[in-house]
């Protein structure tokens, strides 16, 4: 009794169970119709239903199989965008640690040096025209004092050829030529010493006490007199010396600041030089991150698009597999009521109220 209500509420619940019992009365007529047991229609709805199932599982597993080949191809795909996404994040972390920690660094770098050269040079510019400068005061010194000198000397010898008239006997001249050139001598000599000094006391106490007519005294002060010229020659000669000696000193300088202007030019242009070319890398190694964070992007959405797909192709899979085997197990459920002593009473019950 169980067993036949079973069957009854299957072929009443579901629409397929329906057209199944329909179709074993359409068989049935058709049975009898050519003389054949009941029992027979039955059997070729089996057939037809396992026919059905075997379809069902052959589309199974068709759908399995493409769904394996989808899935692989899928995790190639996925595993190749995200390497690329892996492989384009290292570059763009390797460029931009390069960028920070070297580039940009080192041209700061180089800025300074730059400022510092450039400092450098204008000290030694400074410094040229500082030399040249005290040169052209030294010069200039030099060339007053050595006209000076060669004025006392000018005035010594006019004194020392008026001696030396006197002493010929010739004539003696005023003493006034004598001190106007004692008086030349001091003017022309601005810088005095003790000793020039002391020559240029004595040479004037004779020549105001004592007779120039004297041959002692004439021979005192031809002496005196040429004292004090050697002295003015030895001063002028060594102000001549030591104005050769500021030439060389002032050469060696201005040599020097060549020199280190040279060095400072080449040191300045090698580093303009580097700078550039940093600043180049700098410019390109913005570019590449800019390109590449680009293309990062691109392989993102690329997996992004792949993996929203592959959800979508695994939800419409998903559903027809719970379809299939929707199908497969009602054929099965099927099958089971067919077999059934009940299913053939319910069927045969079906004919005799139809008839």
């Amino acid at each position: 009794m169980q067993t036949t209500t079973s069957v009854a509420a299957f072929l009443n619940s579901d629409p397929m169970g329906k057209m199944m019992f329909e179709f074993a009365q359409l068989e049935m007529h058709v049975s009898h119709f050519y003389f054949l047991e009941a029992s027979g229609a039955v059997d070729i709805l089996i057939e037809v239903l396992k026919a059905f199932g075997r379809q069902q599982e052959d589309r199974m597993s068709q759908e399995n199989e493409i769904w394996q080949q989808r899935l692989g191809d899928h995790n190639a795909r996925r595993i190749q965008f995200e390497s690329l996404i892996t492989e384009g994040e290292l570059s763009i972390n390797r460029d931009r640690k390069k960028l920070t920690e070297e580039l940009v660094p080192r041209s700061g770098e180089l800025d300074y040096i730059l400022s510092g050269l450039k400092t450098k040079k204008e000290n030694n510019e400074k410094a040229k025209t500082n030399a040249i400068a005290v040169r052209t005061e030294q010069n200039k010194q030099f060339s007053m004092q050595a006209n000076e000198i060669s004025e006392a000397i000018r005035s010594t010898d006019e004194a020392l050829a008026y001696i030396k008239r006197c002493s010929g006997g010739a004539f003696i001249e005023e003493k006034r030529v004598f001190f106007d050139s004692l008086a030349q001598i001091k003017k022309s000599a601005s810088t005095s010493t003790d000793y020039m000094g002391s020559l240029i006391t004595t040479l004037s106490q004779i020549a105001e006490t004592q007779n120039f007519a004297d041959k002692q005294v004439q021979k005192q002060l031809i002496e005196l007199l040429q004292s004090l010229r050697s002295y003015f020659v030895d001063t002028l000669q060594k102000a001549y010396n030591d104005e050769d000696q500021q030439k060389l000193l002032h050469q060696q300088r201005l040599d020097q600041l060549s020199n280190e202007l040279g060095v400072f030019d080449k040191q300045y242009g090698d580093a303009f030089n580097e700078r550039e070319q940093v600043s180049i890398a700098i410019e390109d190694t913005n570019q590449i991150i800019t390109r590449r964070t680009k293309e990062h992007q691109q392989f993102v959405d690329r997996l992004n698009t792949e993996n929203n797909n592959f959800t979508q192709n695994q939800s419409i899979h998903d559903k027809l597999v719970a379809d299939i085997n929707g199908e497969i197990g009602f054929i099965e459920k099927a099958l089971n009521v067919l077999e059934t002593q009940a299913f053939k009473e319910e069927l045969q019950n079906a004919i005799n109220k139809a008839k």
